[in-house]
């Protein structure tokens, strides 16, 4: 024992182990028995979070554009234990480390804003400390004219490893382009898969993509599968951390057809929840992708504002092995805000395509993970109303919400049940300035999400501007299922 001790590699690994052990007690003052339960998906403890990183995307170059991100550190419910220390600044940057900051985050329950910029650059929300629990923002980027013409609005994203996007296209009318942001000091490697209505698709050029340290790669759908329709996207980090954002640049016969960012799905399984089916006339449309060896035979369901029903002709879908496939749901739908809930014996994902009346504009949603606490969700600036709507797929469910304003006061708050697997709708006025939103379920299960669809009648001058944002569990109050404290935070 004496002689092991005495080698110096052996003393120096010690002293690391030791100090690890040390710092993990210091991440959580009193740490719990790490939950290891199936059923505590429903019931998280909330988690300490003390550092946020963040990517928020923007549209190429084209048009008058004006783009800008809103962001909030929310108001969090009484006793979430949030991380010790002065509140210091989360700041709004562009990626390069070097830059100065165009906003920051400086008080919980306030929102900060960026300059609404002409020429935008992908921008990051950084920072570690109190104000890190909850942090959300969302890019926008609002244009008049030319191929960036409506609204394209995205949450910012977390950086992870693995994301799937459902709903792509590579045909003509379709310019998409897969934006890999990567916020580490470090370089990242990606490899994507797609998937397509004949099956998997051969794609060396969409494997080993280097995304540079605090930099960003872009691989363009109409070059590694030019002219294929209704696509997924598997994307995979083989090293380091990415954010990927899917943006739809689409055009008609008559010019421009909308601009948006396809929100990510959720991954695949054998029962799965699209909500955010908007309300009004247009085309709407589920996408579901089979990534499995098998055929998958798909039951669906429409959760509508009434109950559930049996689309006629559209209740079952078969779907071949590694191929994805595309449904009409616009003449079955009525009009009503809905979701659809989808069955199958493979799992599958999916995502639903909201175009408005005139199809110069759309947005997309990605099938959704049930809330299991608090979500939060920055809504932008918006001149038309914007609907909050809440699914219970399959059982009754309650929730609470509270709007804030950029100041933190609460514009409203309600208490809501939502019958067994229908589909309610909450307005929101329209809002000069950002806002925010807290959706809490307290009962039963649900999906949400936010929409934004233009009145039936425009003016002149006006252009339609189309918006979903999904809402997520918040970071804080996910389950963390077996899960250690990070300690990699005390360490640097």
């Amino acid at each position: 024992m004496t002689r092991l001790l005495s080698d110096v590699r052996v003393r120096v690994a010690a002293c690391v182990l030791a100090m690890a052990a040390v710092a993990g007690l210091a991440v959580v003052t009193h740490p719990k028995e790490p939950v290891t339960r199936p059923e505590a998906v429903g019931e998280p403890t909330p988690t300490v979070v003390n550092r946020t990183a963040q990517a928020c995307p923007v549209p190429s170059v084209g048009g008058k554009v004006q783009s800008f991100v809103n962001a909030v550190a929310p108001v969090l419910p009484k006793d979430t234990p949030i991380a010790e220390g002065s509140a210091k600044p989360l700041s709004i940057a562009p990626l390069p480390k070097t830059s100065d900051p165009v906003g920051s985050l400086l008080v919980r329950g306030r929102l900060a804003s960026t300059a609404r910029a002409a020429k935008p650059v992908p921008l990051s929300i950084q920072g570690t400390g109190p104000l890190a629990a909850g942090t959300v923002g969302t890019s926008t980027s609002i244009s008049t004219e030319g191929v960036n013409r409506g609204m394209a609005s995205v949450p910012c994203q977390t950086p992870g490893s693995d994301f799937w996007f459902v709903g792509a296209s590579a045909a003509a009318g379709h310019r998409e382009v897969l934006v890999l942001t990567n916020l580490d000091s470090v370089n990242a490697e990606v490899n994507v898969s797609v998937y397509a209505p004949g099956g998997a698709l051969d794609l060396p050029n969409a494997r080993g993509i280097v995304v540079p340290a605090r930099g960003s790669a872009e691989l363009y759908l109409s070059l590694v599968a030019p002219k294929m329709r209704d696509l997924a996207l598997h994307v995979v980090s083989t090293g380091g951390r990415v954010a990927p954002a899917l943006r739809d640049n689409a055009t008609n016969a008559d010019g421009p057809a909308g601009v948006d960012w396809l929100h990510a799905s959720a991954p695949p399984a054998k029962s799965l929840v699209v909500p955010g089916i908007a309300p009004g006339a247009g085309e709407r449309s589920v996408t579901l992708a089979n990534p499995g060896d098998l055929q998958a035979a798909a039951t669906l369901t429409v959760n509508g504002p009434n109950g559930p029903f049996k689309p006629a002709g559209l209740s079952t879908v078969q779907i071949p092995a590694g191929a994805v496939k595309s449904v009409r749901l616009d003449k079955v739908l009525n009009g009503d805000a809905s979701a659809i809930t989808i069955s199958s014996d493979q799992p599958l994902a999916g995502s639903v395509r909201n175009v408005d009346a005139s199809g110069t504009e759309f947005s997309s949603m990605g099938s959704a993970e049930a809330l299991s606490g608090p979500a939060y969700l920055v809504l932008p600036p918006h001149a038309q109303p914007a609907q909050l709507q809440v699914t219970a797929p399959s059982r009754p469910a309650s929730l609470r919400y509270e709007l804030r304003d950029a100041a933190g006061k609460v514009l409203s708050t309600r208490t809501l049940d939502v019958v067994n697997g229908a589909t309610s709708t909450i307005p929101f006025k329209a809002q000069a300035g950002p806002t925010y939103l807290m959706v809490e379920q307290t009962r039963g299960s649900m999906v949400a999400g936010v929409t934004l669809m233009p009145p039936a009648k425009l003016g002149e001058d006006e252009v339609p501007l189309v918006a979903s944002w999904p809402l997520t569990t918040s970071l804080v109050f996910r389950a963390q299922l077996g899960a250690q404290p990070d300690v990699r935070a005390a360490l640097k």
